[in-house]
């Protein structure tokens, strides 16, 4: 039997839940103005219920850099069915050439209550992006990254302590287990896990240092955390998803291909070119033997 990455609800994290639901169903598509290739939002209308933000023109993407393309797999805050929120992450990864699959709506939940997602769902993205989706033959099935926020952050650990094809996570503001870190969960973990929290009002911020604690000393790992800010900030506000997006993308660009720039900018004194200066800190080990 495989191990269930969800414990009881704290009454913070059922508290921070609704907050993200009303948030989560409001306002409009964000517009990325930002360097790339053009995205385009698709939804396939099939299980597992996802939308996928991807460059428009994916033959370009290859020609362009001569190799096949990386796929993200993404599970909402709270797994919650609805993607909206995080809309600057998968807009900014999708222009830099990556292809995002974020689970979402269920077409029989329309107008109604949000579903509610799990490591099945979100290990199943990975399962049609590789088996069924009309340009599989164009991704890389080497270069799987999973990520999430929050809840959804635990579902993309579940999914990396189950399944070889992921190369790599990413956590915003989430960590192993709800509330808690799982040790059966990060010491099944064999990819390089990066993390990106708010600061000690996070009430994911301790849980995230024990799940790097438990890492593998091995594992290159990092946690970049904005020093000012908690969970539900660093989750959902605009600008400081913009500057999560510039550090995940440097992480996963130095994980799937030893980007010497990438570490660079992840080591630099701002963290990030987007980051507000003298706002973020970074704990990290291993990411020099990641350069190629």
């Amino acid at each position: 039997m495989k191990p269930s990455v969800f414990e009881p609800l704290r009454p913070t994290f059922s508290v921070i839940f609704a907050l993200l639901s009303l948030i989560m169903i409001s306002g409009c598509d964000y517009e990325y103005t930002g360097d790339g290739y053009e995205v385009v939002k698709e939804i396939p209308g099939q299980e597992p219920w996802f939308t996928v933000y991807r460059p428009l023109n994916l033959n370009q993407v290859i020609e362009d850099r001569g190799q096949l393309l990386p796929t993200i797999v993404w599970g909402n805050g709270g797994c919650f069915r609805s993607e909206f929120t995080w809309q600057p992450l998968f807009k900014r990864w999708a222009a830099e050439g990556y292809v995002v699959l974020a689970l979402s709506e269920a077409p029989l939940l329309q107008g109604g209550p949000l579903g509610i997602t799990n490591v099945a769902d979100h290990r199943a993205l990975i399962d049609w992006a590789l088996q069924s989706a009309p340009y599989t033959d164009m991704l890389d099935p080497t270069k799987v990254i999973a990520a999430g926020n929050s809840c959804g952050g635990v579902t993309a650990l579940g999914v990396a302590a189950e399944d070889t094809r992921v190369a790599g996570v990413f956590v915003l503001s989430g960590s192993s287990a709800l509330g808690s870190s799982s040790k059966k969960i990060m010491e099944a973990v064999t990819v390089p896990v990066g993390y990106v929290t708010g600061g000690p009002s996070d009430v994911a911020g301790g849980p995230a240092k024990k799940d790097y604690a438990l890492l593998d000393e091995q594992i290159p790992a990092m946690i970049v955390n904005h020093v000012k800010v908690g969970h539900l900030n660093v989750s959902t506000d605009v600008s400081l998803l913009e500057q999560a997006a510039d550090v995940s993308y440097h992480w996963m660009d130095l994980i799937l291909y030893g980007n010497e720039d990438s570490y660079n900018e992840l080591m630099s004194e701002t963290i990030c070119s987007l980051c507000t200066p003298d706002e973020w800190e970074i704990t990290s080990r291993q990411l020099d033997t990641l350069i190629q």
